[in-house]
């Protein structure tokens, strides 16, 4: 089982002002240092997540991120989770995604999804009338482009007549493509391709019956190195009660928006204890290391992915940096580390 980190790229509450140059500079600075701290404390990967359209998200281009970040680390596995390429032109993501894979000297894993939110479809011009269809269409060119010296394609949404894209990615055929989805149809997809990225998971023992199911499905396709990764979340401190108190209250905001935005399913809203038999994990390292020990004995991810979300959304970002820069550096000496030394 390999660990990666997530970053956020939201820097601030929702419904804020535009953010202004110098915030977005730091921002910016502030990631990278995220991706180099992961990378010092043992981390194997780093995720970035998709988002367009929402004046807090202060990095939406991950492909800029995912470059960037290949050049200032050495060894961390660097995945898009989850890049949504049906707002793409698929040749162009095709060339950009194998230049990082070439700059990172084979640390790319192509991790996509349809996209959900309307507002990232009408940013970018895109009908969400077909989206499963034009998605499939965009990974079919992508693979393609990459796979063969020239390459001809007439479908429904893209023609191409005798192409060639050069350089091909580092990683020979082509990196890695894991497919972010919640939804049984999402997974379905995903057992076309190479893994499986499952956020806000139930609780274990309903976990464990869905994860085997789509294993199941996946090797009778011949998916026979098909990979599961877990994104969890949570924050590491040493009082569970004021762990909870601080930084509770946001993804209970958070699983509320996408309720709101059909990423899952309508319900009343969760109170954060009740997340907590779930995906998220508040408490010391020893809890960390409990509750990730019995999702490694029952769940076998391939992946784990931990998210720690910005602190204190509402009252700004910078002035908490270093503490999650400490959470994050805590994580891996004090959680990572133990599951590497087994």
């Amino acid at each position: 089982m390999r660990f990666a980190y997530m970053t956020d790229t939201h820097f601030g509450g929702y419904a804020q002002h535009l953010p202004n140059r110098l915030d977005v500079a730091k921002a910016g600075e502030y990631l990278l240092q995220e991706a180099e701290v992961a990378e010092r404390v043992g981390f194997d990967g780093i995720w970035l997540p998709e988002r367009h359209a929402r004046r807090e998200t202060y990095f939406p281009s991950i492909l800029t991120l995912a470059a960037a970040m290949a050049a200032r680390t050495t060894r961390i596995q660097i995945a898009t989770a989850v890049l949504q390429p049906t707002y793409y032109h698929p040749v162009h993501l095709a060339e950009q995604l194998a230049q990082i894979d070439m700059l990172s000297r084979g640390r790319l894993v192509f991790g996509a999804g349809v996209g959900y939110h309307e507002d990232y479809f009408r940013l970018f011009g895109v009908p969400t009338q077909r989206k499963n269809a034009r998605f499939d269409e965009v990974m079919q060119v992508i693979e393609g482009a990459w796979a063969c010296e020239r390459f001809t394609h007439a479908g429904d949404f893209y023609q191409y007549n005798d192409i060639v894209l050069t350089p091909k990615p580092y990683q020979q055929p082509r990196p890695p493509i894991w497919i972010g989805a919640f939804f049984d149809n999402g997974i379905e997809r995903a057992t076309h391709w190479d893994g499986w990225i499952w956020g806000h998971q139930p609780e274990v023992e309903t976990a464990r019956e869905r994860i085997a199911f789509w294993r199941e499905r996946a090797d009778r396709k011949g998916r026979k190195n098909w990979s599961v990764g877990l994104i969890v979340e949570g924050w590491l401190g040493d009082d569970a009660k004021q762990v909870r108190e601080q930084h509770g209250h946001r993804w209970v905001r958070e699983l509320a928006f996408y309720q709101e935005n059909g990423m899952e399913p309508a319900a009343a809203a969760l109170p954060v204890e009740t997340l907590e038999r779930q995906f998220l994990i508040l408490g010391n390292a020893q809890h960390w290391v409990d509750r990730l020990g019995e999702m490694q004995d029952k769940l076998s991810p391939d992946w784990i992915c931990i998210r720690t979300r910005t602190p204190k959304p509402e009252v700004g970002y910078f002035p908490q940096a270093n503490e999650t820069l400490e959470c994050i550096h805590r994580l891996g000496e004090e959680v990572v580390r133990h599951f590497h030394h087994r």
